[in-house]
């Protein structure tokens, strides 16, 4: 199955987003940080990337901006309480593949993920 990497500082939201996928059979990687994040990103080679926004060390746009560098492809999908319309302007000009908001249903989430992965080909 297909390895998520789910970016987010609080440990309670990664393991909420963490659960649905972990029961649908996908392999889960967990960073705190933007920078943990693209540490985690090199290591595991994820195929789909789940990111919050509003973290310390390295936010999520400084983290999709790196990320950027390195891998065009690997789809992302923004989670966060920021609603500001500029916050999703900015992430969807780094070619993001989804904008969610805060709070998601875990359903949404899986699929969400399942959605990005396929259109990458890698469940095909």
């Amino acid at each position: 199955m297909p390895t998520i990497l789910i970016i987010n500082d609080s440990r309670l939201s990664r393991n909420v987003l963490s659960d649905p996928l972990l029961d649908s059979g996908f392999t889960v990687v967990q960073a705190d940080n933007g920078q943990a994040g693209l540490a985690a990103f090199a290591e595991h080679n994820p195929d789909c990337i789940i990111t919050d926004l509003l973290m310390p060390v390295m936010k999520g746009q400084e983290f999709i901006r790196e990320l950027r560098g390195i891998d065009t492809a690997v789809p992302v999908l923004v989670l966060s309480s920021d609603i500001q319309e500029m916050s999703k302007s900015e992430c969807q000009a780094l070619g993001i593949s989804k904008f969610l908001n805060k709070p998601v249903r875990a359903e949404q989430i899986v699929n969400d993920v399942n959605e990005a992965i396929a259109l990458t080909g890698v469940l095909q």
